[in-house]
Order: C-alpha cells, then sequence, then structure tokens
C-alpha cells in the first residue's frame, strides 16, 4: 500500500516534502534520484527521521561512486532507472525475508494487560477510577504499572497526582516508530507505586491521536509494563475504537446516575455496538445514592445492559483527594476504596486483601518516588 508520494527532494527533516514522508511514517521508502546532485541529500534527511524505514533508490547506475555514497547513508537497494516491475518485487522480497528471519529470532515480547476507562460525558467521574486503579493495581500486584492519559482537549491525571510533567502523551505519540520501552520510560514520571505519562497539556481536539500511533503506544507499553491503564477521551473515531478494542482486555464505561449521562451513555453502547466493539466492555454506575431518583433497573433497560459495578458516592474524600494529589484509602472512605479494590481484582484476577481499617490505605502509601511537586 502506497502511503504517501511526494514531488521534490527533502532538503531538511522541517521541509514540506520531508514532513509528509515523516507523518506517513512507512516501512519502505522509494526514492527516484535520476542525475540530479541535490537529491542525495534526500536520503540522508530520510533515514535521520525514520531510521527503522527501509531506503530503495532508483537512479542511474552509471556512477559506481554514487551508488557506494547512497549505501554509506543507510541506502539498502539500489535499483537502477527505468525501473522495472520485478526488480521492485524481488526488493520488496528480500526486506520482508530479512523482516521475518529477525522476528522469528526475537524470543516473544512479554505483552502486559489494558485495561481502558472511559465515559459518555465529561464529569461522570472516569479520571478518578483510573488514576486510583492504577495505584491499587500496582500495590497489590507489586508489579510494573502505567496509567496513560488518552483524555482530550485536556488530560488531567496529572493534576489529579500533583505531577507537573517535562512530557506529555503528545511527545510519545510524535515519536512515531521512534517510540520504544526506553523513550517511552523517559516521557514519564513514577508517582504512588506506578508511571503515569500525563495527558495534552495544550487544548486540543486531535493532538496526533491517530489509530497507527495509538497502536504502536499501546503495544510498547504492553511490552514495557505488566498492567497498563488508559484514561479515554469520550470520543473515539471507528479506527481508534478497534485499536482499543483489541488490545484491552477490559473497557470500564463510566456513568451517573443522571438522566444526560445515561443519554449518552446509551448512545455511546449503540455505537461500539455499531463497530462489534462491545467485548469486554462493562458498565460502572458511579456516584450511587439510596436518594437516586433514577433507578438501577430502570438504568439496565435504558442501556438495555446489565450493571457490573456501582460506586457509591463520596464526594468529600475524592475532591479532598484530588486536592491533595493523592489517592483515595479505606481510612477516610465509607465504601468507596473498598469498590475500587474490588474492581480492581475483577480485572487483574488479584485476590482482595482482607477488609480491615487502613490497611487498603496501607497498601496505597507510595513506593516509587512519592508524589511528585
Amino acid at each position: 500500500m502506497v502511503s504517501v508520494e511526494v514531488i521534490g527532494f527533502c532538503q531538511s527533516s522541517s521541509d514540506w516534502a520531508a514532513r509528509q514522508v515523516v507523518d506517513a511514517d512507512p516501512e519502505i521508502v522509494l526514492i527516484e534520484i535520476g542525475d540530479s546532485a541535490a537529491a542525495l541529500q534526500t536520503p540522508q534527511v530520510i533515514q535521520t527521521a525514520l531510521p527503522n524505514a527501509r531506503l530503495f533508490v532508483t537512479g542511474s547506475a552509471a556512477n559506481p561512486q554514487l551508488i557506494i555514497e547512497l549505501m554509506r547513508m543507510g541506502v539498502r537497494e539500489f535499483l537502477p532507472s527505468p525501473l522495472k516491475l520485478d526488480a521492485l518485487i524481488q526488493a520488496f522480497e528480500r526486506y520482508a525475508d530479512e523482516k521475518a528471519r529477525i522476528t522469528k529470532a526475537q524470543p516473544p515480547a512479554r505483552r502486559g494487560k489494558v485495561y481502558s476507562v472511559m465515559s459518555a460525558k465529561h464529569g461522570s467521574g472516569a479520571t478518578t477510577i483510573a488514576v486510583n486503579l492504577a495505584g491499587i493495581i500496582a500495590a497489590r500486584s507489586g508489579q510494573r504499572t502505567a496509567l496513560l492519559d488518552l483524555d482530550r482537549p485536556l488530560g488531567d491525571a496529572g493534576a489529579y497526582l500533583n505531577v507537573k510533567p517535562n512530557y506529555t502523551i503528545t511527545d510519545a505519540l510524535n515519536a512515531g516508530s521512534r517510540l520504544d520501552s526506553v523513550l517511552l520510560e523517559s516521557y514519564m514520571q513514577s508517582t504512588n507505586g506506578f508511571h503515569v505519562l500525563p495527558g495534552f497539556r495544550e487544548h486540543t481536539t486531535d493532538g496526533g491521536l491517530t489509530a497507527e500511533r495509538l497502536s504502536h503506544l499501546l503495544d510498547i507499553a504492553q511490552t514495557t509494563f505488566e498492567h497498563t491503564i488508559l484514561d479515554l477521551p469520550t470520543n473515539l473515531d471507528e479506527h481508534q475504537v478497534h485499536v482499543i478494542t483489541r488490545l484491552s482486555s477490559t473497557t470500564l464505561v463510566v456513568l451517573t446516575p443522571e438522566l444526560p449521562a445515561i443519554w449518552r451513555t446509551e448512545r455511546l453502547l449503540a455505537y461500539l455496538n455499531r463497530l462489534q466493539a462491545t467485548e469486554g466492555v462493562r458498565i460502572v454506575l458511579n456516584r450511587t445514592m439510596r436518594s437516586d431518583e433514577i433507578s438501577e433497573a430502570e438504568i439496565e433497560d435504558l442501556l438495555r445492559m446489565k450493571l457490573s459495578h456501582k460506586l457509591p458516592n463520596e464526594y468529600a474524600p475524592c475532591i479532598k483527594a484530588i486536592n491533595s494529589g493523592t489517592l483515595l484509602d479505606s481510612t477516610n472512605t465509607k465504601q468507596l476504596a473498598k469498590s475500587l479494590a474490588a474492581i480492581a481484582s475483577e480485572l487483574t484476577g488479584l485476590p482482595e486483601v482482607e477488609n480491615r481499617r487502613g490497611l487498603f490505605g496501607m497498601l496505597l502509601k507510595p513506593s516509587m518516588g512519592g508524589t511528585n511537586a
């Protein structure tokens, strides 16, 4: 498949021709240099910007020194012009064979689990749930755990944890094929026992959150962490939905017991159903009270789906935790911390801790550098 076709040579990584190629992030770049001396800079620019791409060059074979110089730049195939289809197919086959050998020689990568948290309406408490689940899972499992804030137009997870980041999700998405485990961790900060990648710093409706970049980011996260929690935006396009549902073992859809949230959630579930993306979806009813005017049975009838979890409305301790940049614990909540712990146990398969006052809070004490100021 041709990702992009560009007319004109690349003189630097910032010019328009180069940016089109880099943004497409192709596996193979075919460069026609002809006899132009100015074209020699193009392979060098592309190789620097896309170090993992395979460079094919077609041009006149009359100058052996030119071919040697191109190979020094990182060009893997020189195809004499006029370019013949058979020669191009053979170059593709050599690339495919080498890629297959490398893949076969590599041990299978360890794959962690991904859990997604989203809502159809901002203000439903999805970020509070995502942040606290990350802390609970990290404490309970003793395994490497990450929280990725993908919410738009701005992400709040960093603010909830009192983290002032040098890097955000934007940096990870824009890294493209350069992103690996080492680079991903360099963008993150550790707090409360887990790693967090804060959300978009600038107000945006896109921020480079394409399906391709999202898939690569989550692939790296799965090979870096045993558990990854995603704080998702309220709106995802079709391709992003398929990436999320393909890689997530569970997607928690959070709503509150009020009509606008229920109506929006019903629309969201219909959208996911239309995309055949409801496998692994669980409904979490947040901020419930005995005095709620809309009953649980009525909500289930409206959504045409059973509720998986209920979380009590304990507004005061939630706001106190958010304002202090800490996590909830059982010493200052009546049932909320226990209910979140039950969700964490269901997601991960980890056993629940004995219910004694203070024990859950003790487990959630920071163990990796504390809270960042």
